[in-house]
């Protein structure tokens, strides 16, 4: 049996579907989180489903561009900068 390098399993996790359906799940968290926080008095479990939206898409595109090798190096250095963007506008940190 020929060895792989561990990246080669992980590879397939990193598609455009699934990029996608993560990006948009944590868009749709940071909308619901927002809306929560800003309609009724659980202020703070909105805040944490908005800040929980905010890490999975940032974690989504710095995934990607760690792991999409196949891609134009400025398409990963845009869903690098898009993630610290993310990052550094919401305080996640």
């Amino acid at each position: 049996m020929q060895h792989r390098p561990p990246v080669d399993l992980i590879r397939p996790l990193a598609s455009d579907f699934l990029l996608a359906v993560g990006i948009v799940v944590g868009l749709f968290l940071m909308m619901i989180g927002t809306m929560i926080s800003g309609a009724t008095s659980a202020d703070l479990a909105g805040h944490v489903l908005a800040s929980f939206g905010s890490f999975l898409v940032a974690a989504v595109l710095l995934f990607g561009a760690i792991i999409r090798v196949d891609a134009d190096k400025l398409v990963r250095l845009g869903f690098i900068l898009a993630a610290a963007y993310i990052i550094v506008g919401t305080g996640l940190w």
